[in-house]
């Protein structure tokens, strides 16, 4: 019994500990078919000094975006218009991002409501660092701006010298290639900050429940193999301007930490937990 005992507790002392910063499907903010103000709510803010509109809080029945119901989705969701000029759609929230590996992951879904053609960006998800970019950003770009229906999801990350790819970014795989608008995906990445490396991408298509993961071997956060300027501090939410119509919804946001060294650390082993 007690060599049981003992070869239980080291199980548990090699399993990956995980702690969850921020968790949420925004279930329990306000919402409304129309969307109501994000900003005010559940510590979201908009970025000081940008050009901003406010994201909005949804309800999936009868939202006036159009977007379908997630597969896993609640009641609710968020969304962001862009709107005409240098104006986007932001919603800022303060987190944690120091002290240890950390896995982000959130679910998205794309759409165009206004006259096609439209313009670059659709929109992203980027964590804040202060810097003009950020210290990654996942980016979505439309694959064809006169009949916008698809897009990429690609990250811009950088490479060891600490130079950013050329936007919009670099490619994991044919996976985050031609997404359909409409269509619910769920992301997740691993961040190392003791490498400031990225050190696992992945996707879901929620409506087929297919999964890939991307081991990127030499993507790196703001700042290359030297580290980061700063730790992120924040992450954003972000939707196009420039032709109104750029929409960007996510939903089943969270943040969690997690206590192993990146290479015993992977989506997969946080998934087994809370099975």
């Amino acid at each position: 019994m007690k060599a049981l005992a003992i070869a239980v507790c080291m199980c548990l002392l090699a399993a990956p500990i995980a702690r969850a910063d921020y968790e949420s499907g925004f279930e329990y903010i306000v919402g409304s078919p129309a969307g109501t103000v994000l900003t005010g709510q559940d510590g979201f803010y908009l970025p000081p000094g940008s050009l901003s509109v406010d994201y909005l809080v949804y309800t999936y029945s009868g939202n006036a975006l159009g977007l379908p119901q997630s597969p896993v989705g609640g009641l609710q969701f968020v969304g962001g218009t862009g709107p005409t000029g240098n104006y986007c759609a932001r919603a800022e929230r303060s987190n944690d991002f120091s002290g240890g590996v950390q896995t982000v992951a959130y679910d998205f879904c794309g759409t165009f409501v206004g006259t096609a053609p439209t313009e670059q960006y659709l929109g992203s998800f980027s964590l804040q660092n202060g810097t003009d970019f950020g210290a990654v950003i996942h980016l979505m770009s439309w694959v064809n701006l006169d009949v916008p229906t698809t897009y990429n999801a690609f990250y811009v990350v950088y490479d060891a010298a600490g130079t950013m790819v050329a936007l919009p970014g670099a490619s994991p795989g044919p996976e985050w290639e031609g997404l359909e608008i409409n269509h619910w995906y769920r992301s997740f990445a691993t961040a190392d900050p003791y490498s400031n490396r990225i050190t696992e991408v992945g996707i879901i298509d929620l409506e087929t429940m297919q999964e890939t993961i991307y081991y990127p071997p030499d993507w790196y956060m703001e700042g290359g193999a030297a580290g980061v300027s700063a730790v992120p501090f924040a992450f954003r939410l972000f939707a196009g301007g420039g032709i109104p119509g750029n929409t960007l919804a996510f939903d089943n946001a969270s943040m969690t930490h997690v206590s192993t060294p990146v290479e015993e650390t992977s989506w997969g082993a946080i998934k087994a937990m809370f099975r």
